[in-house]
């Protein structure tokens, strides 16, 4: 199983430039524990996750703030043609549980969550038990 069959695809993203506020209400609004940060060429830059506003709030950085304040960067990408084990090997190596999937142009493609990612490997071990 690829990471092409789990991801998903267009995912909701936001630009740099935005402030926490409203990457915490797109957050809420869309029902998201992340939200990837892209240029203006829809590449992916970062990552703000439901912690990092927490740990906004706790250390009373502005909410006003522009989300690249607290967006973790150097997000860590993925081929949508990798197999999901691979996928999965580099969110523990790395201690995410998110992907950004990019194609050949670096282009954000999709995401991948640990979650998604376990439940498929788990659905592979069952299919293998059965036969």
């Amino acid at each position: 199983m690829y990471v092409a069959d789990l991801i998903v695809r267009n995912p909701v993203t936001a630009k740099a430039e935005i402030s926490i506020r409203d990457a915490a209400k797109i957050m809420k609004k869309e029902n998201l524990g992340s939200l990837i940060i892209v240029d203006e060429t829809n590449r992916p830059i970062g990552i703000v996750t439901e912690r990092d506003i927490l740990r906004a709030v706790a250390d009373e950085i502005l909410l006003d703030s522009p989300v690249s304040t607290i967006m973790t960067k150097g997000l860590i990408t993925i081929a949508p043609n990798k197999d999901i084990t691979e996928a999965l090997i580099i969110m523990y190596q790395n201690n995410v549980r998110h992907l950004a999937v990019v194609g050949q142009n670096g282009e954000l493609v999709g995401v991948i969550s640990i979650r998604d990612a376990a439940k498929a490997v788990n659905l592979l071990a069952l299919d293998l038990a059965i036969w």
